[in-house]
């Protein structure tokens, strides 16, 4: 037998689907994958309305075993076993037991390893989102020993990456004025660890004493002096808006795309008609006025939401332990993801007077259903942010002035 180490973090174990009581239901805009038998289940089914719906609007792709079939959508977008109170027609019918991996598993999302488990959640759901950040322990992991027959068919996790992940963690729970003195000093680090070389306990020990560094100058203020000698790039952030917003309407089939697009066309409304640099950057000033202003200092009263966002990003992430994208342009991401969210929360703020948890996490899941969309999602976001971004990812560093 072979031991695995699972990683089950807080927001898992309290997550359960509310169901009919959710604001924006799962069984639309999915590519709903059934493998053969759960196909032939439904097929074969002599509950009303299951097999004709299997006849009538199941597509037999017969790509493997496991993707043997997909479920067509209705012209809403809607799965045709969504029921009109918005419950799943198998579920209730069939048990869950019987539903596709596709639909069991959302918003559950494992990653294995060799020999661990990392478990999660997509904040694409808004419960999720809920329990991720609305929650003062919820990044609080527990790690489970199990026994299975053989390790896991998978690479071993990178324990150097697992390294860099941990300081990064930790530098962003250093308790800071702004969230953008945590990032500036993890962008400093991730610097320093890119250069070296050598066995992995010299390059431990070099880490160490950098964070220690860090962690030190972000106490006496030196990380907040070094922002101020940053200059702030108008042009880089209007870039960076059109990019995102040309990408996100580039996915009409997005879950959550309605409620992102009220977000974004009140964005929108600050740069339609900025045609100077003047006006640019007044209205750019009016947003960050707004956060500065009303959304900064309601989050510091709820300091576990920023605090929850980025663990769970470079947790659910993998953040430095991923190689298939480089450190840096991970990084990269995770600013300009902050800076869009951020700059939706502004907007809105500044046309209400106001924000509230449920404003906040209409943005988030919102803003990341299509973030976690999908592999393909994924690439086109990096090349719309690529087409604008200057010179190297650490151009990111002008988002946090």
């Amino acid at each position: 037998m072979k031991e695995i180490l699972v990683s089950q973090p807080e927001y898992v174990q309290n997550f359960s689907c509310i169901g009919s009581a959710c604001e924006d239901h799962c069984c639309k805009q999915w590519n709903i994958t059934l493998d053969k038998s759960t196909y032939k289940k439904y097929l074969k089914s002599e509950i009303p309305g299951v097999k004709n719906i299997a006849v009538e609007n199941i597509i037999l792709t017969k790509k493997s075993h496991s993707n043997w079939a997909r479920v067509q959508l209705n012209e809403k977008g809607n799965c045709f076993y969504l029921e009109p109170d918005n419950l799943c027609k198998i579920h209730r019918t069939m048990g869950a037991e019987s539903l596709s991996n596709t639909c069991s598993s959302y918003p559950r999302h494992n990653v294995l390893y060799k020999k661990e488990v990392i478990e999660s959640l997509s904040i694409s759901c808004p419960e999720a989102t809920r329990q991720v950040l609305l929650h003062d322990t919820a990044l609080n992991v527990q790690n489970i020993s199990i026994t299975q027959t053989a390790f896991n068919n998978r690479s071993d996790l990178s324990v150097e990456g697992k390294i860099i992940n941990l300081f990064c963690a930790n530098l962003m729970m250093a308790n800071q004025s702004k969230v953008e003195h945590n990032l500036y000093a993890m962008a400093c680090f991730l610097l320093f660890a890119e250069k070296l070389t050598g066995a992995l306990d010299h390059k431990f020990s070099s880490m160490e004493q950098v964070y220690t560094a860090l962690i030190q100058q972000m106490q006496n203020g030196e990380i907040a002096q070094s922002i101020t000698n940053i200059n702030g790039e108008p042009l880089l952030e209007l870039a960076l808006f059109t990019g995102i917003q040309g990408a996100i309407q580039a996915n009409p089939n997005t879950r959550g795309r309605v409620k992102l697009f009220e977000f974004t066309e009140r964005l929108n409304k600050h740069f339609v008609g900025t045609f100077t640099q003047l006006a640019l950057e007044e209205n750019l000033s009016a947003l960050k006025q707004s956060w500065d202003n009303t959304v900064l200092p309601w989050l510091n009263e709820r300091p576990y939401i920023l605090r929850n966002y980025f663990q769970y990003r470079l947790y659910h992430d993998r953040f430095a332990i991923d190689k298939s994208v480089p450190i840096l342009k991970q990084f990269y991401l995770l600013v300009v993801d902050y800076f869009y969210v951020k700059s939706l929360l502004s907007a809105y703020a500044l046309e209400k007077g106001q924000i509230d948890e449920k404003t906040l996490v209409e943005v988030m899941y919102s803003y990341h259903s299509y973030r976690q969309h999908s592999d393909t999602t994924k690439a086109e976001f990096m090349a719309g942010i690529d087409s604008v971004k200057r010179n190297d990812d650490l151009s990111v560093l002008q988002l946090l002035v």
